[in-house]
């Protein structure tokens, strides 16, 4: 897992990176290869604002998530947890782009041969052309 962590303006906490490599982890489920983030943490006067960048996540695309809080961790987790959510929406869009599987629909019901419009058997096709068609 590769994480890097840009501080703009402010100091940031020590075990800062340790953290971000922990909430991180959480995404290798969605990708195939170990995820490559980009932190870009700025500090105003009073919150932590920040960017987040997820490359490579599926065919060369970027997801990027913007979010502030006041604290620098709880600033990692909530971009962590935007791009948990924009990769589970992407991963939703490929599994259903072919609309409903066939084991989703529904199975063909035999209709009952007691019932008046129900299809004949062969058999009964069969007896019915032996016996001149009655």
């Amino acid at each position: 897992m590769a994480i890097s962590i840009t501080i703009r303006s402010g100091d940031a906490p020590a075990d800062l990176n340790q953290f971000a490599e922990e909430k991180c982890a959480r995404l290798e489920k969605f990708l195939r290869d170990p995820p490559r983030v980009e932190f870009v943490l700025k500090k105003d006067h009073t919150k932590w604002s920040g960017e987040a960048t997820l490359h490579g996540s599926r065919h060369h695309e970027r997801l990027v998530a913007h979010d502030a809080h006041a604290d620098a961790h709880g600033c990692v987790e909530l971009l962590v947890e935007k791009l948990e959510r924009q990769l589970e929406k992407s991963k939703q869009k490929r599994k259903d782009h072919r609309g409903p599987s066939f084991a989703d629909a529904p199975k063909p019901s035999r209709k009952d041969p007691a019932a008046g419009d129900a299809e004949p058997t062969y058999e009964e096709i069969v007896r019915r052309a032996r016996d001149g068609g009655k």
